[in-house]
């Protein structure tokens, strides 16, 4: 019972985190789609520790994303505009 009492509040915790995030960019903002990533790979592919929001910066995110992206051989991989999609007038 305390096991399920214990992952019923780290999914709860971890709900918030599920929704999608606007990632500042100069050149486009990017909507990042966290749901659909959760459900496609292991919390560990991007987090160290336990999940947890974390900041994400031009190389940071170019290498993280960019580079799983091209391993997995789907999304976006070849031009800027595949993510650097939204500017304030989208919003």
């Amino acid at each position: 019972m305390k096991k399920l009492a214990i992952l019923i509040a780290t999914l709860l915790a971890a709900a918030p985190l599920a929704q999608g995030k606007i990632l500042k960019a100069y050149n486009g903002d990017i909507d990042f789609d966290h749901s659909l990533h959760m459900g496609l790979f292991p919390c560990k592919d991007c987090h160290e520790g336990a999940p947890r929001p974390f900041g994400i910066n031009k190389q940071s995110g170019h290498k993280l994303c960019l580079g799983c992206h091209k391993k997995v051989g789907k999304g976006p991989s070849v031009h800027c505009s595949e993510c650097h999609k939204l500017n304030s007038d989208d919003r």
